[in-house]
Formats: C-alpha cells, sequence, structure tokens
C-alpha cells in the first residue's frame, strides 16, 4: 500500500466494494471527483478520457479485475492511521498499466470514517472504482501518495505521458493566440480528450486548476471541475482572461 500523503486528514484503510465501472460498464465524465490531492492533472485528465469514446477505450485498455484472495499489506502505513490493522484481505486485485509498467492493486484504499466509507483521495460520485485505482496505481509508480501531491513534481503533460502513454498536443493561451484555435480545440473536444488549466489569478473559475473541456455549447465553452465534480460554462472572452494552457489528444 503506498503511504497516504502528509496530512493531518484522519483517515483509515478499507476494501471499497464499488463496482470497476457502473451499470454501463464503461468509465463516465461523472465518475471522477478530485479529492484532496492537489492532482488536478490526473482528475481533469481522466475526466477528459471518460467524456470521450476514444478516451474511454483506453481506459477500459488500462484495467482488468482479476478475482483472487489477495492480502493488502498495511503494516508499513499503520502508525498514520485512525484504526491501526496490518493488513486487509479482500477477494479481487486489479492490474493498472501505466506507460510501459503494470501495477496490481487491490481495492483498498484511504477513505473516511463513514459506515459505508468513501476514499479521501480520488473518488467518485457514482461509486465507480476505476479512478480510485488508476490514482492508487500512480501513487504506487511514483512512490506514496504524497509525491501525488506536488504539481510541481508532476506536470499535466508529464501526467499526460504516464496515463495515455505518449504526450500531448497543446497551446499556451495568449493575447496573440486567435479565437478560432480556441474554439477548434473546444469544438473538437467531443471526441479529443482535452484537458485546460486555469491562471493563479482566475477570478471566473477556481484558480491554477485543472479542467476537462467538454466542447461548445453555443458560443461558450463548456467545462468539468473535477474538484466539484461540476459542469459549468464561460464565454470565449471569459476563458481567455482565465485561463493559461489547453493540452488535448492527437487530432
Amino acid at each position: 500500500m503506498p503511504p497516504p500523503a502528509s496530512d493531518d486528514i484522519t483517515k483509515l484503510a478499507r476494501n471499497v466494494k464499488w463496482t470497476l465501472f457502473t451499470s454501463k460498464g464503461t468509465p463516465a465524465l461523472e465518475d471522477v471527483k478530485q479529492g484532496s490531492l492537489a492532482n488536478c492533472p490526473l482528475a481533469s485528465l481522466l475526466a477528459a478520457l471518460a467524456f470521450t469514446a476514444t478516451g474511454q477505450r483506453h481506459l477500459l485498455s488500462l484495467i482488468t479485475e482479476h478475482k483472487a484472495t489477495v492480502e493488502t499489506d498495511l503494516s508499513g502505513v499503520a502508525d498514520q492511521l485512525a484504526e491501526k490493522i496490518d493488513r486487509i484481505i479482500t477477494g479481487r486485485y486489479f492490474t493498472v498499466r501505466l506507460k510501459s509498467q503494470s501495477f496490481d492493486v487491490s481495492s483498498v484504499l484511504y477513505t473516511d470514517e463513514a459506515r459505508d466509507p468513501n476514499p479521501i483521495y480520488m473518488t467518485s460520485p457514482n461509486q465507480a472504482l476505476w479512478p480510485c485505482l488508476i490514482e492508487r496505481a500512480f501513487a504506487e509508480k511514483v512512490g506514496s501518495y504524497n509525491e501525488l501531491d506536488d504539481p510541481s513534481k508532476l506536470t499535466a503533460n508529464a501526467v499526460w505521458e504516464v496515463v495515455v502513454g505518449s504526450s500531448p498536443d497543446g497551446f499556451a493561451v495568449t493575447g496573440q493566440t486567435p479565437d478560432s484555435k480556441i474554439q477548434e480545440a473546444a469544438g473538437n473536444a467531443r471526441r479529443v480528450p482535452t484537458i485546460a488549466a486555469s491562471k493563479e489569478e482566475a477570478a471566473d473559475v477556481t484558480a491554477w486548476h485543472g479542467f476537462a473541456v467538454l466542447g461548445m455549447r453555443g458560443t461558450r465553452i463548456e467545462l468539468y471541475d473535477p474538484s466539484s465534480a461540476r459542469r459549468e460554462t464561460l464565454s470565449l472572452a471569459a476563458f481567455r482572461k482565465n485561463f493559461l494552457a489547453v493540452l488535448h489528444g492527437k487530432s
């Protein structure tokens, strides 16, 4: 089990019994909600992938569920838990493929103290386990959840390369960026996974944050904020004012 983030959040380790995907069997945009980690590049990318058909197929290829009795060793993190426990036995595990590596992870996650536990890091309003598992595998890859809590170490480009397996295309949003370029990228977002990063001084959206771009709704750009798991729209002028960059898959 990768160590948790260095925070003062009360946490338990629990077997989260959610299904891998919802009853429809495929990833969905609304499955993704960023938790307490400052890893919006990962959350926004997972949402953008889940929104498009090509992204959904890619996500399905990343995770395989196995039925087997497995033991999750918690002895190394027991002192950081509100309820000390050395191991949890579960009846399944998952292979998650990130770039050129595979990680076997269980459904044991860091959760709150609720009777029906909810993950404190990546979570899902629809109780779909897949976003949590990808985040857990990523934490395994980099050594801990704490490493995922530092956006200076994991840029949006780096996260994209690990999850997608290739570098993204994209552009900076400046005063010289043509309106048509922004509108084209937003329009293509219904079929090409696309994310956008807000400015540190953004006032109309969450500042210094990653959003999934969902397309054009009339003359407005539709976005998904993974921290609130809500859609919102902005005029082109407001988007230019509040955002500094757009990343997208290969068209």
